[in-house]
């Protein structure tokens, strides 16, 4: 323990040694370690901010979901609710379109649905 402290303590006194030293145009070695942190933290605050980006279009496509459901259960309620409205009026056609085929049939005319609307 007694030799791991005195390690600690001389590797520090020698970092700030070498840290306070200057190349021949007058830049310290830990430049350009410190531009690839700043760079680096600048990356890490754009991921982040991608990141939150992300989690907020997630969030905003889960709260649309139950809204989309719940718009297409309308929109096949309103094409039941249609389909039903109109069965009557399309089973009518279809007797009259018999009835017709029926009356004309000695005459060799045939009627179909089409020629009613």
């Amino acid at each position: 323990m007694k030799h791991f402290l005195l390690g600690t303590v001389f590797g520090a006194a020698a970092g700030l040694v070498f840290s306070c030293m200057k190349d021949d145009e007058g830049n310290r070695p830990g430049k350009p370690l410190k531009d690839e942190f700043d760079a680096f933290k600048h990356e890490a605050n754009r991921f982040n901010q991608a990141l939150q980006k992300a989690k907020k279009a997630s969030q905003e496509l889960n709260e649309q979901m139950p809204q989309a459901e719940r718009t297409i259960s309308d929109l096949s309620d309103d094409v039941e609710k249609y389909s039903r409205h109109i069965d009557p009026t399309v089973d009518k056609i279809k007797q009259k379109s018999d009835q017709l085929n029926q009356d004309f049939g000695e005459n060799n005319i045939r009627v179909t649905a089409k020629h009613l609307l």
